[in-house]
């Protein structure tokens, strides 16, 4: 048996609570994984591998149409990653892996045009 020593360790500030398990539950099929990461003060990391040990799982996979993957194509060399992520609902990372498995690239205009401008702030 641990002593009260070990147990308060156990239970320290990153334990999982009910209502964190709650928020979890009913928040991460619908992939909401930063969002619960923001609320509970954790890291993004410790949100999935808790999901992960509950066996929650997001919704299925959004697949990419041929009318998505033939409008990528057309759109990707010259159109901003985030407005891309808008038209098709994905995130930017999805847009850029899926151009990258398709061998996409921006154009030369297009990322000359963009290094002229300046940069937006990063969000900490």
């Amino acid at each position: 048996m641990a002593n009260q020593e070990e147990r308060d360790l156990i239970r320290g500030p990153w334990s999982w609570t009910k209502d964190d398990i709650g928020l979890l539950k009913r928040l991460y099929p619908h992939g909401r994984t930063r969002m619960i990461a923001k609320r509970l003060n954790r890291p993004l990391t410790a949100v999935r591998q808790k999901a992960y040990d509950m066996g929650i799982k997001t919704e299925g996979y959004q697949y990419w149409t041929d009318e998505d993957l033939k409008l990528l194509r057309e759109r990707y060399a010259n159109t901003a990653t985030d407005e891309l992520a808008e038209l098709f609902g994905r995130s930017a990372g999805a847009v850029k892996t899926k151009a990258r498995q398709l061998g996409l690239r921006k154009s030369k205009d297009y990322l000359k045009a963009i290094k002229s401008r300046p940069r937006k702030p990063r969000e900490a």
